[in-house]
């Protein structure tokens, strides 16, 4: 038995051994018939050709055949859902519209800050900062270098600015998460000045979308002006002051 590897029950003596592999040189090799594994696609047919044809729509498969030779009759219907349409696919779903408003002057704030443009202006200025009342939806527009290191300064100037010409406070200001809008210093002068400020969810302007849809409005009358007259695009801020200067005073958009 030398150079054999053996096995044995417990209760059994090495004479009822069975050898289950001999030594071959510094190895030893077992001994049995090669294993062989098979290979089974479990998908239904459906399934197979909706993956074939990079996840087509379930009910155009049964027009596969027309269009593209040897391809088998397919049904429309199917069972369970498609992992990687699932995930591929999934949208979200959108936001209820809504038509409230605050109750009064000042009782709400929205403000945003768009860029930067893909040109400076006359003035080296690359973004500009929105700030616009709930209740009237008067708009205030102010031109930025800097999109960070700014925000705050403008806000500042406006909220001077509609205080001393209303006798009204600003109770709430709602913008995105920003950090021009989460510096410890924008929040210990809102504080001071007993003012809240609502943030958006990240990755949901949706939830902002006074000042989101006024800020494209901004944007598209901007281009709009500038291509119209022919005039150079680094006029942009002219052409955005002048768009805001008019929505202000006749109140449309």
């Amino acid at each position: 038995m030398e150079g054999k590897a053996l096995m044995w029950s417990k209760d059994s003596s090495i004479d009822e051994a069975t050898v289950i592999g001999t030594r071959t040189g510094g190895l030893y090799k077992l001994a049995g018939h090669q294993a062989q594994a098979l290979v089974h696609d479990s998908s239904r047919l459906t399934e197979l050709w909706h993956r074939r044809f990079a996840h087509l729509l379930y009910r155009a498969l049964p027009s596969l055949k027309d269009l593209v030779s040897r391809v088998p009759d397919l049904p429309d219907e199917h069972e369970g859902v498609c992992t990687g349409c699932a995930l591929g696919k999934n949208t979200k779903k959108s936001f209820p519209s809504s038509d409230s408003r605050s109750k009064g002057i000042l009782d709400l704030v929205h403000s945003d800050v768009c860029g930067p443009m893909t040109v400076a202006s006359l003035g080296g200025f690359m973004y500009f900062t929105t700030f616009i009342d709930d209740f009237s939806r008067k708009t205030w527009i102010y031109f930025l270098k800097k999109k960070k290191e700014e925000v705050f300064s403008k806000f500042k100037e406006f909220k001077a600015l509609v205080e001393n010409s209303t006798n009204r406070r600003i109770k709430v200001l709602r913008s995105d998460n920003g950090g021009e809008y989460t510096s410890n210093e924008f929040n210990n002068f809102c504080k001071d000045a007993g003012m809240k400020k609502e943030f958006t969810v990240p990755y949901n302007p949706q939830q902002n979308g006074v000042v989101e849809r006024k800020n494209r409005f901004i944007i598209e009358s901007t281009k709009a002006l500038i291509h119209d007259q022919g005039v150079p695009v680094f006029l942009w801020v002219e052409a955005a002051n002048t768009s805001v200067y008019v929505q202000r005073y006749i109140g449309k958009s």
